[in-house]
């Protein structure tokens, strides 16, 4: 059994008019059943690594016993369900043999010493469901009030579960997304949860408020790949990073490293479409468009959080205090941002559900020499090269919002150079040898280098705008302890400063792109050669 479902976050203000609509009325009313389940897992949480959630749970007045694999597309996971009666029954994972999840499962425990799985945490959920019809198909709404609990006695923990299901029980997976665009998203102002019960009965149990932050690895798209692998690969590597941890950021609990985190998979996902999409393809473009959009919103509170945690920061105040031991040491703190309302804007929810709707779409059907292969991409990073080695060449006369827009080309530089990478520049196709591979390490080694420092020059050169607002506050309002502090942030940070755009200058000029370049002219001219 394939399970194809959506879950939401529902804010405690929304849960009364949420419920109405679960509910329903004349024909099509509800019904309502307690559910209770006990979760396993391994002390080390091996299955959970793994993408499995296993558990026992009572249905009315049977048992059930679950397994349910990863979902690496946001809303289908592979789900087993064995029915087992109403005596409280045992563990016994052998129930799942003859499903693939459960086959992976044993392959999983094989390696894993005897009786590792134990219970580390239930639910007690009261849900409501409902039958949905739409125009591409049948859904259930599931709505889950109730909670987690881990540990007994004394030390029994819990935390409260709101939660909207949308789930598809038959026809096209656009019955499941559009019911949520529609209902969660635009009439409730519901935000989406990748986080599952066993993910967060799992924190419980272990005592952290936060899951796991999902980092943005580096993507490298391979010459043998079409298109639409491509962009496969592209929206399926970048879901956790953004969407998994928009979750976290959007429950009201986040550690900077999440929000970092899912700003750099917005990066990587914009520069992934704009390589991929034709001059006329639309939804790409909006999809790019989307990605863009929303890490501007995030900047704020992403410069915050790095200015926060900025090493040269703590120097700092570590001088302030040896110049005035007794005077204060933090200057009044930005307002924060509230990043958690900007995820809930039904803007951006619409948005991550296109980035569901496009990786859960079906294969399109197409012979294989119609398929776009990938070497063209190689024309838009020519592209971007030039325009960045057009800025480089003029880096002297950059001011700090020049340097700041250099500073983000190399880094989508960056980013479409490691899509890229191994992807042959000639339209014949071929390996790369050894000498240009390494030449291309050369460059992208070089973008890299040169974006750091001017990473590192730009929280200085942030720093110094901050003090000098600071300053300019402080002597307005006759405020003299505040105003020698920015007084002497200036003074300790415009060496600093000036240290920094030395290093960035040197690295900036190193930057050595040209051969994407040539590589883009030989894919133009063989695809000239086959079309006269």
């Amino acid at each position: 059994m394939t399970e194809i479902e959506l879950r939401f976050q529902i804010p405690e203000p929304q849960w009364p008019v949420v419920r109405r609509w679960v509910a329903g009325s004349g024909k099509s009313v509800a019904t309502e059943e307690r559910l209770q389940a006990s979760y396993f897992d391994t002390p080390e949480r091996d299955l959970a690594r793994a993408g499995f959630a296993l558990r026992l749970r009572r249905e009315g007045d049977v048992w059930v016993q679950t397994l349910k694999g990863a979902a690496p597309d946001g809303m289908t996971r592979l789900e087993h369900n064995v029915p087992l009666g109403a005596d409280v029954p045992a563990l016994d994972v052998a129930r799942h043999a003859d499903h693939p999840a459960g086959q992976a499962l044993q392959a999983l425990l094989a390696e894993l010493p005897g009786g590792a799985l134990q219970a580390l945490f239930r639910t007690d959920i009261t849900r409501l469901t409902r039958p949905l019809k739409t125009p591409h198909g049948m859904v259930e709404l599931a709505l889950d009030h109730g909670a987690l609990l881990a540990g007994e006695g004394d030390a029994l923990r819990s935390t409260p579960v709101a939660e909207l299901e949308i789930e598809l029980k038959s026809g096209e997976a656009r019955a499941v997304l559009e019911t949520a665009r529609s209902w969660a998203v635009e009439r409730f102002g519901l935000s989406l949860e990748l986080r599952t019960k066993a993910l967060r009965g799992d924190l419980l149990a272990r005592q952290l408020d936060c899951a796991p932050v999902a980092d943005s690895h580096a993507i490298h798209w391979t010459g043998d790949m079409t298109r639409d692998d491509a962009l496969h690969v592209l929206l399926r590597e970048c879901l956790e990073p953004v969407l998994g941890n928009a979750s976290q950021i959007a429950s009201g609990r986040h550690r900077p490293e999440h929000l970092h985190q899912m700003r750099v998979g917005l990066r990587r996902l914009r520069a992934g479409l704009r390589l991929l999409a034709s001059d006329d393809d639309v939804a790409l473009h909006a999809l790019a468009d989307g990605a863009g959009q929303l890490s501007r919103r995030l900047t704020a509170a992403r410069d915050a959080d790095a200015q926060a945690e900025a090493g040269w920061r703590l120097g700092m105040l570590a001088a302030w205090r040896v110049e005035r031991p007794s005077a204060a040491s933090e200057a009044s703190p930005t307002p924060p941002v509230d990043v958690a309302g900007l995820l809930l804007d039904p803007q951006v929810q619409g948005w991550m559900l296109a980035v569901i709707g496009w990786l859960a779409r079906p294969a399109p059907e197409q012979a294989p020499e119609a398929s776009q292969g990938l070497t063209l991409v190689h024309g838009t990073i020519a592209q971007w090269c030039v325009a960045t080695d057009q800025q480089i060449k003029r880096f002297e006369r950059l001011d700090v919002e020049g340097r700041h827009h250099l500073r983000r080309r190399l880094r989508r530089l960056r980013l479409a150079m490691e899509l890229g990478f191994a992807v042959p520049g000639g339209a014949d196709g071929g390996k790369l040898s050894r000498k240009e591979i390494e030449a291309r390490a050369r460059r992208l080694a070089r973008v890299h280098e040169a974006a750091q420092r001017l990473g590192a020059l730009n929280d200085l050169e942030v720093g110094l705008t901050q003090a000098r607002e600071q300053l300019a506050l402080a002597m307005a309002r006759g405020d003299v302890p505040a105003a020698a502090q920015a007084g002497f942030s200036l003074g300790w940070l415009r060496p600093r400063q000036k240290q920094a755009l030395v290093k960035a200058s040197k690295a900036v000029k190193a930057v050595k792109v040209g051969g994407w370049g040539r590589a883009a002219k030989r894919t133009r001219r063989s695809k000239d050669r086959k079309q006269d």
